[in-house]
């Protein structure tokens, strides 16, 4: 550590961690090559699961007198340690997509409404909504069918054309000034964590797609807001988003009881939420509860310090790429490699910090973290640095494609870009996600490309008119 307080040594790292999402903010949003948001979603998901060690700042507070937090064992100097590795990851992020677009595309890309026909972004927008919409449905209808083995993984993958089709509709609100308001975008926005929770109570993944809209829209519209409005929008939005989550956690067990009660009707699962909600109350720095519900869920960087501290001691356990590896290799179907291993959840977390997670209980691990049990620090360093230089990529590309109409090449990258948007899962996860999200996103768009295509669009049009 570079001090020997753990205390100065976490406060010297959130610094550094919040200046290197601000600045790359403030980057993204006055690149005249353009942005969609997407390294912002991706880095903003990652700043909100690990900034939880800020309750440590505080000498009053004592994760010892939560029994849970108690029971993993980990220490203030954990903490320490894994947020300084998680930082030195997040850093190695914000110059992985500021290199990107120093060596991207040498041109620069502007919207121009006076060429873009209105019609083609209104259709493109209404397909998407009705595709993307039938998915989402059938996903919440018929959930096992997600855990059907390579089929499960597209499926599952589909649903995300629901978001996109939202983007669509920003695009049409922010570049036209029609359609839907954003309030009422904002409105369906919200009906998907709701429903998710409804249905199985869980949120993560749909405040992911949240994040995603929300950046999605920030980028379209930070030249105009001014980089100080635009920072506060996404500290406001931050804010809402701890406040809703903490509190989450803090009924969650009462509400899940409700939810996965297989008899429960549809009125009591409704009736269980306001419950829920009628108990939500504001942050507060002096609530222990709330602080235990931070430092257990929104700073996994005790994982990674008690990683860091494993492997100190046994520099013999260092996975060596292999959970990378099986990323990379993720497109490669399990009804194929049926020895595909499975990377990530409790097991991996017992195996590397010595805490016997229980089986019951979901948990993430994150890129800080596998990178590092992989090839420590450098790796983390490496690793980072290339993952987001591909999100800033595709970012890059999709926001070309939808500048110039050609939303059959837009709608696989986006779809694809919503699969990194998960902070807590291990990289064999995401990339199998990313590849699935990808094959749907193709598929989409040539079934839909008469109204994802401008080229196609005109020609169809001009057909309409000779005949």
């Amino acid at each position: 550590m570079l001090f020997t307080s753990p205390e100065t040594t976490i406060l010297f790292w959130l610094v550094v961690g919040l200046a290197a999402f601000v600045g790359t903010v403030i980057h993204l949003i006055q690149s005249p090559k353009g942005t969609l948001g997407f390294p912002i979603a991706v880095m903003l998901g990652l700043l909100v699961m690990h900034f939880g060690a800020i309750v440590h700042l505080s000498s009053d507070y004592f994760h010892q007198h939560s029994p849970f937090l108690a029971s993993i064992g980990y220490t203030r100097v954990s903490v320490a340690k894994g947020l300084q590795v998680s930082t030195i990851g997040y850093v190695a992020m914000a110059l992985g997509i500021w290199l990107t677009s120093y060596f991207g595309q040498s041109y620069r890309l502007e919207f121009d409404r006076q060429h873009y026909p209105a019609r083609f972004l209104r259709l493109a927008e209404r397909s998407m909504l009705l595709v993307g919409g039938f998915f989402f449905v059938l996903v919440l209808a018929l959930p096992q069918i997600s855990a059907i083995p390579s089929l499960g993984a597209v499926v599952f993958s589909s649903r995300s054309l629901l978001p996109i089709a939202l983007c669509f509709a920003l695009l049409r609100r922010v570049w036209l000034g029609e359609g839907m308001r954003l309030w009422q975008i904002g409105l369906i926005a919200a009906v998907i964590p709701l429903t998710n929770l409804l249905a199985s109570a869980i949120l993560a993944e749909a405040l992911a797609t949240i994040i995603f809209i929300g950046c999605f829209w920030l980028a379209l519209v930070g030249r105009r807001l001014g980089v100080g409005r635009a920072l506060l929008a996404l500290l406001l939005g931050s804010y809402l988003f701890v406040f809703l989550s903490i509190n989450y956690l803090l009924v969650r067990d009462e509400f899940r009881d409700v939810v996965w009660e297989p008899t429960s009707t549809f009125e009591e699962r409704l009736d269980g939420l306001g419950n829920a909600l009628a108990r939500f109350t504001p942050l507060s720095s002096s609530d222990e509860d709330q602080l235990f519900a931070l430092d257990a869920r929104l700073n996994q960087n005790f994982f990674v310090g008690m990683a860091v501290e494993k492997l100190e001691y046994q520099p013999d356990t260092y996975e060596n790429g292999a959970t990378l590896m099986a990323g990379l290799f993720a497109f490669v179907p399990r009804v194929i490699w049926t020895t595909k291993p499975e990377r990530g959840g409790s097991e991996f977390i017992t195996r590397h910090t010595g805490y016997q997670a229980s089986g019951n209980t979901t948990y993430g691990i994150g890129p800080f973290f596998e990178s590092y049990v992989n090839f420590g620090t450098w790796g983390v360093f490496i690793v980072c640095l290339l993952f987001a230089a591909l999100s800033r990529w595709i970012d890059l590309r999709c926001y070309r494609a939808m500048v110039t109409g050609r939303m059959t090449e837009a709608v696989p990258l986006a779809v694809g870009a919503l699969a990194l948007v998960q902070p807590l899962a291990p990289f064999s996860a995401v990339f199998s996600s990313f590849y699935a999200s990808l094959i749907v996103g193709f598929i989409i768009a040539k079934m839909l490309e008469r109204y994802l295509d401008i080229r196609k669009f005109a020609e169809e049009q001009a057909r309409s008119r000779l005949s």
